[in-house]
């Protein structure tokens, strides 16, 4: 039963995230419910699954049939740098949002933008991966699978909707940037801007991720250290 739980609400996770997002249920919400109802709505929604999701899985960890197991140092050496990636994009994403985000933002393409244009979906979909090297049994894998599904597939869905939407500054601010973190730098549309980094948002971004490290046993039961 709890194996069914964790599954069917992290997949109800996914599920709602993109149905209640496309195109015309998500104007017709708007249309009936307002602009910030409808937003509340859906986070409560995604809240709900995910977070239902997640303490089914607390109490229940390492649940359903094991479908991988890498070898310790394997996951320390996937998994650590994939928490640092995954908490520098969501530290910047607050502290610099996207244009592509649910908060108004400069369409220039600047410090973490240039390496991202969605920070916080990429940082979320690091966190997934991060955890599913080490957590190869069903339930744990489908739970941490839902972050990197809707990180990157909504960071594309989310893109469409609104080059649509907001026309040819959000459409040329695409062309310059990327969803893949350096992707738009490689291939010549964009260049890396070290300068643009704040120093103070990238030094909270590793004191909280060293204090991770430090403290995950306590906190989660899983010692890294």
């Amino acid at each position: 039963m709890a194996l069914i739980l964790v599954v069917s609400l992290s997949a109800l996770f996914v599920l709602t995230h993109f149905l209640l997002s496309h195109g015309g249920i998500r104007r017709s919400l708007v249309d009936a419910l307002g602009q910030w109802p409808f937003r509340g709505l859906y986070s409560i929604v995604s809240i709900a699954t995910l977070v239902g999701a997640g303490a089914v899985l607390w109490s229940h960890r390492g649940i359903g049939p094991e479908l991988w197991r890498l070898p310790g140092w394997l996951v320390l050496t996937l998994a650590v740098p994939l928490m640092l990636a995954a908490l520098v994009l969501l530290v910047f994403a607050f502290a610099a949002p996207s244009p592509a985000s649910m908060v108004p933002a400069s369409y220039e393409a600047r410090g973490m933008l240039r390496i991202t244009r969605h920070p916080m979906n990429v940082g979320f979909a690091c966190f997934g991966l991060a955890h599913m090297v080490g957590n190869g049994t069903l339930g744990d894998a489908c739970f941490f699978a839902a972050f990197v599904i809707v990180g990157l597939g909504g960071a594309v869905h989310q893109d469409r909707r609104l080059a649509a939407e907001r026309g040819e500054a959000m459409r040329r601010f695409q062309r310059e940037t990327s969803v893949l973190p350096f992707a738009a730098i490689l291939s010549g549309r964009n260049r890396f801007e070290a300068r643009e980094l704040s120093l103070p948002v990238l030094a909270l971004s590793v004191l909280l991720w060293a204090g991770l490290l430090l403290f995950h046993g306590r906190l989660f039961g899983v010692p890294l250290l």
